[in-house]
This record gives structure tokens, sequence and C-alpha cells, in this order.
């Protein structure tokens, strides 16, 4: 028979009763959990910041590069619009008879003008890092020249440029217009 006494368990035998050990190390166990968890979650908000401070570092770097690309190249199809105007200011040089004292005083002004406006813009491209590619006597390279024919020849080596058809252009390294050229080729006999 159960007396009323022996269901009134006092308070200190609760305490050390087993379950109460097992909930205090189950306690334990969460608690190092948690701690686990958190320091878990802090490494990775901790990598996530990183890997966001990378991210913005690369995007600045980036558009600091495109800025620099823009400033240095973002005027190459002016340039190129612009080397036609210059073949045929040549072009209409090179028409012109070597005695200019025979033609009219007009037209000598003329010529005059056109010799200046030529010389105005190749100061102009001077002042913008445009380069021209005469390659006459060098070797051929697919790079910066475009090859018109072959001529067989022996008084040259085979690959040279021995012909320019039009001349090449550069807007600092890059090339606006490969020049048209005649390259030898070894004579067959």
């Amino acid at each position: 028979m159960i007396t009323k006494n022996d269901d009134n368990v006092s308070e200190s035998e609760q305490d050390n009763s087993p379950d109460k050990e097992n909930s205090s190390e189950e306690t334990k166990i969460d608690d190092s959990k948690s701690g686990l968890n958190l320091e878990q979650t802090l490494e990775e908000a901790i990598d996530q910041k990183q890997r966001a401070l990378a991210e913005a570092e690369n995007t600045r770097r980036r558009a600091s590069r495109d800025i620099e690309q823009t400033k240095k190249y973002g005027h190459i199809s002016f340039a190129r619009d612009l080397l036609e105007i210059y073949d045929n200011l040549e072009r209409g040089i090179k028409s012109v008879p070597l005695k200019k004292d025979e033609l009219s005083d007009e037209i000598k002004n003329f010529v005059i003008g056109i010799e200046m406006t030529l010389e105005q813009i190749k100061q102009v491209f001077n002042n913008n890092a445009i380069t021209q590619i005469d390659p006459i006597n060098e070797k051929f390279d697919y790079n910066y020249h475009q090859a018109m024919f072959e001529n067989e020849t022996d008084s040259v080596e085979p690959g040279t440029v021995i012909e320019v058809m039009q001349t090449g252009w550069l807007l600092h390294d890059r090339l606006l217009r490969p020049a048209m050229v005649g390259v030898s080729k070894k004579k067959i006999k």
C-alpha cells in the first residue's frame, strides 16, 4: 500500500533524480550545439562579408578598367571615318603635277590649302596616338597587313612586303585598318 508520504518526494530527492540529470545533460548538449551553430553562423557571415567585399572590389576594378578603355578607344569609329578623308586628301595631293610653278595662282593656293589641311590632320592623328603602318620591305604580319597579291621574286626574301597599296593605321595598340600589301614569294624555276 502506498502512503501519501511516499507519493510526496522531497525536492532534494527530485533534484537528484535520474530524469533531472538527463535533462541537465541535454541542456548542456543543446548549449554546446547552439554554440557550434553560433560559431558556424558567425563563420558563414564573415565569409559572406569577405565575398561581398571582394565582389565590390572586383566591380570597382572592372568599372575603372572599362572607363580607361573607353577613354582610350572610345573614338575608334570616328578615327576610322577620318581615315577615308585623309586618304582622299593624300590622293588629291599626289595627283597634282610635280611642277607647281606652271599652275595658276588660284590652283597653287588651293593645293597649298589641301597640303596644310593634310598636315593638320596628321598632327591631330599624332596627338591622339593614331599611327600609320607603312610596312614596305618588312616581313608580312597578318596581325597588321592584308595580303592583296603575291609576286614571285628572288630579289627579296619570301614573305616580305614589296608593295603597299593602302597604308594601315593603329589607335594606340589596336588596329584601325590593316595595310593592304603585295607580298613576295619564292620564284618557281
